[in-house]
């Protein structure tokens, strides 16, 4: 294998990158909520959240429907949140769930190296 192939980005890119696409999701979700309450429902579906579970260090083997439940149980506080006129709120939100999410990933892989 060719090592000059190989991705290289930097941790705190990484982790930039991470939130963004959090934060993106939880927008997405917000809306969706919003259309939901005008009586449209859609069945879009972007599915960022699997992506996002990978940047966050999870092999695709691992991403579990308890995995997928705590994070859609995460987006839904945005609804409480007022995205136009309070991005920290957002962004604090978006960090909650990324450090959740490493959380698990550790609790994961640390279960799996003690057996």
């Amino acid at each position: 294998m060719n090592n000059t192939n190989l991705l290289n980005i930097a941790f705190e890119d990484l982790f930039k990158l991470t939130l963004g696409l959090i934060v993106d999701d939880l927008k997405v979700q917000k809306h969706l909520y919003h259309l939901s309450l005008g009586g449209l429902h859609t069945t879009l579906q972007l599915d960022l959240y699997r992506g996002i579970f990978i940047l966050a260090g999870f092999k695709e083997s691992d991403i579990t429907e308890k995995l997928e439940d705590w994070y859609f149980e995460q987006t839904q506080r945005v609804n409480g949140i007022e995205v136009t006129s309070d991005e920290q709120a957002l962004s604090d939100l978006a960090v909650e769930i990324l450090e959740g999410l490493l959380k698990m990933r550790n609790e994961n892989y640390s279960r799996k190296i003690h057996f």
